[in-house]
């Protein structure tokens, strides 16, 4: 990426190994406050399944206690509707250094924007697919993933053990066991947090993440259309004590589109080839074909542009309209007969249940 060389010191933000040595990020909050997370999660979950959540926060915060976790995960396990909710149609990011669990429920404007992106970069892995060379090869076995989970284990905590999180947008090579590229797209709530959360993917995969893009679309002042770029990778650092892994900010919130919504003369978002996997995977194959793959401030515009035009209605919208046409929906039928799958999973959850308090109570009779 030789495009950005000559500015690179300009650019680059090191964060310092305190930030990321075992620090918590914020105070941690009292037990009282804390013991009050777990049914508070839950609670939100439900209102979401329901349909009763309308405030439709893009990031919502939980601080939890030591082991409030897993007792989610018990609540959970209890209930086979919500959990299977949960599992499909929410998602969330659970970073177990700080205890903190943090629900995403995007936008369409940002939904819209992060598919004109991911797009436009799985556009160009198809040109370079289409070669004879080892690069071709390697870019084949690249491919989105949008929000697949990705669990990292915890040092110094058993395997089972691990954070997850659920990016906005993600690329993986068929053999690698992380994304080399991550996108993230930011807002109010979640821009003090998006460092970070660039940290956590960086440092915990040990590097194999190659490099974090944030595109923040509701930044500044209000009224601004103002957007920024922000890309972070890992470095190397020699020092006294032995090698260290820190993470750089290459590109610290340039702006791709100005207060008034035009494209910036900044040259855009530019990768390379070798950036979509991990080094053992992309030394071997693409040493000497790493080609770039860049989005132009023009591009990154457009996109959000059009996102915004189709969820904000800034522009008429075309739909086909029937006229002296009686509508027929099917006839309410009575519900279903229970599956036996599920029949017997409640079976099983009551003679767990009935176990527990055969267990707890010793004038219990199990009859």
């Amino acid at each position: 990426m030789s495009i950005l060389q000559p500015s690179l010191k300009e650019h680059q933000r090191i964060t310092p190994p305190s930030s990321f040595v075992g620090a918590p990020s914020t105070p941690p909050l009292t037990d009282e406050k804390a013991s009050a997370q777990a049914p508070r999660v839950i609670a939100l979950f439900k209102d979401i399944q329901s349909g009763r959540y309308i405030k439709h926060h893009p990031w919502t915060e939980f601080q939890l206690a030591q082991g409030e976790y897993d007792e989610i995960q018990r609540q959970l396990s209890r209930d086979k509707s919500l959990f299977g909710y949960v599992q499909d149609k929410i998602r969330y990011d659970y970073d177990e250094e700080s205890h903190r669990l943090v629900v995403r429920m995007p936008t369409g404007v940002h939904e819209l924007f992060i598919d004109g992106v991911e797009d436009a970069i799985r556009s160009q892995l198809k040109v370079i697919r289409s070669g004879l060379d080892r690069a071709a090869l390697f870019a084949q076995k690249v491919r989105p993933a949008r929000s697949t989970e990705i669990s990292f284990p915890v040092d110094g905590a058993p395997s089972s053990v691990k954070s997850k999180y659920e990016p906005d947008a993600s690329f993986w090579h068929d053999d690698a066991q992380y994304p080399g590229v991550i996108i993230e797209v930011a807002y109010s709530q979640k821009r003090k947090r998006l460092g970070r959360l660039a940290d956590n993917y960086l440092l915990d995969s040990d590097a194999n993440v190659r490099v974090v893009v944030g595109l923040d679309i509701e930044y500044g002042k209000k009224g601004s259309r103002k957007a920024t770029l922000s890309v972070w990778r890992t470095h190397l650092a020699h020092t006294a004590d032995g090698d260290e892994l820190r993470v750089i900010q290459e590109i610290a919130d340039k702006a791709f589109r100005d207060d008034q919504g035009n494209p910036t003369d900044y040259p855009g978002l530019r990768l390379r080839l070798s950036d979509f996997a991990c080094k053992a995977l992309t030394n071997n194959e693409i040493s000497s074909g790493d080609q770039e793959i860049s989005l132009s401030t023009q591009q990154l515009c457009q996109f959000l542009a059009v996102a915004e035009e189709k969820i904000q209605g800034r522009k008429a919208l075309i739909r086909d309209c029937l006229s002296g046409v009686k509508k027929r929906k099917r006839s309410e039928t009575p519900p279903e007969r229970m599956a036996s799958d599920d029949e017997a999973w409640y079976v099983e959850q009551e003679k767990r249940a009935a176990k527990r308090v055969a267990e707890d109570d010793p004038d219990y009779e199990n009859t």
